[in-house]
């Protein structure tokens, strides 16, 4: 299974990345985890919501819930595309408690 990480900074925030067999990639702009952790978290929430290696048939709202109950931090997940892929990108939300 093809895997690419990295770890530039964006602030005080890093980049992590975990890439698809399809070329999806998967970016969380944040520091609760680390290229291993989101590689496990998305493997275990296409397990338990029985979503396929089809991304683009997920659901951002309930990728968004899975991650806060597996992390404890609250994400906006956007589409985009990047060189003519898909690209989900996880960025943390500012909570009222400023967390």
């Amino acid at each position: 299974m093809p895997e690419r990480v990295s770890r530039p900074s964006v602030g005080d925030r890093r980049v992590v990345m975990w890439e698809m067999p399809d070329g999806t990639q998967i970016r969380y702009l944040g520091t609760v985890t680390s290229d291993a952790g989101l590689r496990e978290f998305v493997l275990r929430f296409m397990a338990a919501e029985g979503a396929s290696w089809d991304a683009s048939k997920w659901d951002e709202r309930v990728l968004a819930a899975a991650f806060l109950r597996r992390f404890g931090e609250a994400v906006a997940v956007t589409r985009e595309r990047a060189a003519g892929r898909m690209v989900l990108v996880l960025r943390p939300v500012m909570t009222a408690t400023g967390a």
